[in-house]
């Protein structure tokens, strides 16, 4: 029986990696009470960039000041486009080694961040290098990669997401930090990227307002994973 793929996007400082985290450990009490909605499915947990060779070099080139993925305005010219195939091997690699054998195994598969999130990234730090960015992006992915099944966007306030994400590194930066304004008006644009991708696709995105209280937003996030499943497998009994 193939797997379910579901995936969490979101800008950065959404909270998406801390929710797919308390997902886990909650998932892992349940199983071990032998209770919950989930009885009986195997689930793995992973993410983009991976731990492989193009994943660890990506890590290191997005922690400089100039980034595709949300610590900054996103590179220029062939900078970027060098980033996104790196991003696309990576994208690769993951599938062949990790979600591809997991579906295989009928396993539910959760990945925090996946192809959407090139879309919307390099959406917009691709503006101006090549004509309808996300398009095109979107268009590289399409003959080879597996489209999930539900992807569950973390909607926030992009301000309220740079506040978390300085307040994280302890930057604390102040309200005219000109960095600030350019981390909050790039998110801005991705932001708006990832609602288009919801909008025309309306029945695999649901969307959780992140911007809420931690408990909630995972209470949210349980309730979504759980209608996934249900209605992936009644697709399967009919």
């Amino acid at each position: 029986m193939w797997g379910i793929l579901i995936t969490f996007e979101g800008i950065d400082g959404s909270g998406k990696s801390t929710a797919l985290a308390d997902l886990a450990r909650w998932i892992s009490a349940e199983e071990e009470e032998e209770r919950g909605p989930f009885r009986g499915r195997e689930f793995l947990f992973t993410a983009e960039p991976t731990d492989g060779e193009e994943g660890r070099l990506l890590r290191e080139r997005l922690k400089g000041p100039r980034t595709a993925e949300g610590r900054g305005p996103g590179p220029m010219g062939s900078e970027g486009l060098e980033e996104l195939f790196l991003f696309l091997a990576d994208h690769a690699r993951h599938l062949r080694e990790v979600v591809v054998p997991a579906l295989d195994r009928g396993m539910v598969v959760i990945s925090d961040r996946y192809s959407d999130s090139r879309i919307a990234y390099q959406g917009t730090a691709l503006r101006g290098i090549v004509p309808g960015p996300m398009e095109w992006v979107g268009a590289i992915h399409r003959p080879w990669s597996v489209v999930p099944d539900k992807t569950i966007l973390f909607r926030i306030n992009p301000a309220q997401a740079v506040e978390r994400c300085l307040s994280r590194k302890g930057d604390g930066p102040t309200s005219r930090d000109p960095e600030k304004f350019e981390r909050e008006a790039f998110l801005r644009e991705v932001a708006a990227n990832f609602e288009v991708l919801a909008r025309n696709e309306p029945e695999r995105f649901v969307i959780i307002d992140a911007g809420r209280e931690r408990s909630q937003v995972l209470k949210d996030a349980i309730r979504a994973l759980a209608a996934a499943i249900s209605e992936e497998e009644s697709g399967a009994d009919g």
